[in-house]
């Protein structure tokens, strides 16, 4: 059984992104990187899949970081709100009118 190269995160984007490119053909740059053309599918398939999660991942991420950037102004007002309740019998016991 051959013996898998270990290509790095960044070789193995960097041979898919040549295979998008169509600087080769698929046969020569797995030859040339020492994986097979199966491989080289493989990985850009993978690479595909996580660019679209990666898209999708933000958009998510924005409406989160808006529903928690929600909650904090909830919170912010509902301890405002409280503060000012505590103030007015803190002042009626100081003696202020």
């Amino acid at each position: 059984m051959p013996k898998r190269p270990n290509l790095s995160p960044g070789e193995k984007a960097e041979v898919v992104l040549m295979f998008l490119r169509r600087e080769d053909t698929a046969a020569r740059l797995a030859r040339r990187h020492g994986i097979s053309e199966q491989t080289l599918y493989r990985y850009r398939d993978q690479f595909l899949a996580a660019w679209k999660a990666g898209l999708t991942g933000n958009v998510e991420a924005q409406k989160r970081i808006q529903q928690l950037e929600q909650e904090v102004e909830e919170r912010e007002r509902v301890i405002g709100e409280l503060t000012t309740a505590n103030r007015i019998p803190r002042r009626r016991s100081e003696g202020y009118r």
